[in-house]
């Protein structure tokens, strides 16, 4: 297969999964149609606008804006699991829905998501030749279409609150897997053709992590602030 279809075709996932993360939060907190509109509407332009700018930022300021956006991955992670948690105990202990106060932290444009389309436009930049404006465009209707369509289908399924919330920690902790997982990869794909060895300490870290992941999971259940 062509590298650069099955590169464009990785973009084009990584960007509906974000645009299904905006979706999964504007579904559940049952934001009326003119309330998903206008989030699908600000995602097309910032979409554009980063199209527009990509075409005459230097690759020293991209990288930095990456770098930035690694960072701030790290804290966006951590910010939804403590929201997911807090918003799915407030349904599952006081029956008290808070999901149009904390939606936000899911759908909202944040640092590590609009790196996340520098990244994407990037790409798809350095793949395909249009021009950047177009590449932003195309990236933006991509975002638009897939919020309108999948806030509405989520909404229609009626979950409680706390399903918001636990989507959030889902996130959060798919966040954080990634953080050790992408780099890894990209780490090995450097040199595809030579055996890699994977330090000791770098398994001792992944475990414990995702032993981190299923104790916090367990903890949660137990507190009742998870509901399957």
């Amino acid at each position: 297969m062509d590298f650069s279809l099955l590169a464009t075709s990785g973009v084009l996932m990584g960007i509906i999964v974000f645009a299904l993360k905006i979706s999964v939060g504007c579904g559940l907190a049952s934001l009326s149609r003119k309330e998903v509109l206008t989030v699908a509407i600000g995602y097309l332009a910032l979409s554009l606008i980063i199209g527009l700018v990509l075409g005459k930022i230097t690759d020293e300021a991209l990288a930095s804006v990456l770098n930035l956006g690694v960072a701030m991955h790290v804290i966006m992670a951590l910010l939804l699991v403590v929201v997911g948690v807090i918003t799915a105990r407030e349904w599952n202990w006081h029956l008290k829905d808070v999901s149009r106060k904390t939606f936000w932290i899911i759908s909202m444009p944040c640092p590590a998501c609009m790196a996340a389309i520098f990244l994407s436009c990037g790409i798809l930049f350095d793949l395909l030749d249009v021009a950047s404006w177009k590449i932003g465009a195309f990236v933006g209707l991509i975002f638009f279409v897939t919020i309108i369509i999948f806030s509405t289908v989520i909404g229609r399924i009626g979950k409680a609150p706390a399903t918001l919330g636990n989507s959030m920690i889902f996130f959060g902790l798919f966040y954080l897997l990634s953080i050790l997982i992408i780099p890894a990869y990209l780490k090995s794909q450097s040199t595809p053709f030579v055996p890699v060895t994977i330090p000791l300490s770098d398994l001792f870290t992944s475990y414990s992590f995702i032993l981190a992941l299923i104790v916090l999971g367990y903890a949660c259940r137990k507190m009742e602030v998870l509901s399957l």
